[in-house]
């Protein structure tokens, strides 16, 4: 095999191997998605992208034998630097073939543009930040690969961890079967003990009120997530990005807010598996991918769906209040799947160390069922 040659992604062409990378490197992965191409022309579409516009990112393609086989973002996220003052920059949508050298290579690639920054730290995987796809799959290869999360084949964590990256953190999914679950009728019990289900009202996102109550769901999140481990908040910019992209996949009254008093304590966020329904795309919504898509998940329906967020107000945390709330939200979120003739609900990412989202999970019941790692190292 030839050296490997590092290109800068500066134009179409670049991003086009770019793309071609991950399909050549993921082509041993039969559990693999394709993610839509227009998705990363957007992310890296410096005029329009709040990504690019809020951080420092490059995208860098590797090429041997004057095919792509490799590729890697850098990021230098400022909202990460602001809040966490540690000199780490990040590294993401990073995929390569076997091969050592390309790995090598990237990597040191992708450090070298942070140590420019004045950074000392690389951490990774995020696309393009954790509040996106974060960690690299180290356990359960053979699980589905579910909207908004990452599959890889075992030689990406073995050739990472040979360049001398250690564990920073673990992120978990759990899958419940949804016959298996009578969790919506203890939860039914237990609310009907509660003296103050009155004060207590749950409701979804509409298709008319999408874009004034998105903002809601973003300060949701931004104050829920704000303690927990490497969390960053989401920028307005960024929040429209994600409700545009968002809308015409997801079921809006499966996006759930619990309110006490009148005040929004809690959400559940449960979307269709659109991975499932891109499967045979190859990444194309043109020339009839789009009309796939659509009748795949509004008409045909998905066999599973995602939990991307399960989140209590920060002040409601550890109150009865709130664990009423997060609990009714997670049985309506089951009675919507039942509805639907879902088979299984995924309950990802979760930070290994959040034991009480974890027992909450447990209790659905939901059972693990793959790992995904965020590794870093000095620069």
């Amino acid at each position: 095999m030839s050296a490997v040659e590092i290109r800068e992604v500066q134009g179409k062409r670049d991003l086009d191997a770019f793309i071609a990378a991950g399909h050549r490197a993921q082509s041993v992965n039969p559990h693999w998605v394709a993610p839509l191409h227009t998705e990363l022309q957007m992310a890296f579409d410096a005029k329009h992208s709040p990504l690019m516009q809020e951080n420092a990112i490059k995208a860098f393609v590797a090429l041997q034998d004057g095919e792509p086989a490799g590729r890697i973002a850098a990021i230098v996220n400022r909202a990460h630097l602001a809040k966490y003052k540690d000199a780490t920059g990040h590294f993401g949508l990073i995929e390569a073939i076997d091969s050592q050298p390309v790995f090598a290579s990237l990597i040191e690639t992708a450090s070298a543009f942070l140590k420019s920054h004045g950074l000392s730290r690389i951490q990774g995987p995020f696309s393009l930040t954790i509040n996106h796809e974060s960690g690299l799959l180290v356990e359960g290869f053979d699980a589905p690969h579910v909207v908004r999360t990452n599959h890889a084949p075992p030689h990406y964590h073995k050739h990472i961890e040979a360049l001398g990256f250690s564990k920073s953190m673990d992120l978990l999914a759990a899958v419940c079967r949804i016959a298996d679950s009578d969790f919506p009728e203890r939860v039914a019990r237990l609310a009907a003990r509660f003296s103050g289900s009155r004060e207590m009202r749950t409701y979804g996102l509409t298709l008319a009120n999408w874009n004034t109550r998105f903002p809601l769901v973003l300060d949701l999140y931004n104050d829920a997530w704000q303690f927990n481990w490497g969390s960053t908040p989401v920028s307005p910019a960024e929040a429209r990005m994600i409700a545009n992209l968002t809308l015409p996949v997801a079921k809006p009254s499966w996006i759930r807010i619990a309110e006490w008093q009148g005040e929004p304590i809690a959400i559940v966020s449960q979307i269709p598996d659109v991975n499932e329904a891109m499967k045979g795309l190859d990444g194309h919504l043109l020339p009839f991918g789009f009309a796939k898509l659509m009748w795949r998940i509004h008409a045909q329906g998905t066999r599973m769906t995602r939990l991307p967020m399960i989140g209590v107000a920060s002040r409601w945390r550890g109150t009865r209040v709130g664990s009423i709330g997060v609990s009714l939200l997670l049985a309506e979120a089951i009675q919507q799947a039942r509805k639907a003739g879902v088979e299984e609900m995924e309950i990802s990412w979760m930070l290994e160390t959040n034991h009480a989202i974890l027992n909450l999970v447990a209790s659905l019941p939901a059972h693990p069922t793959r790992r995904f790692r965020i590794y870093e190292k000095a620069i």
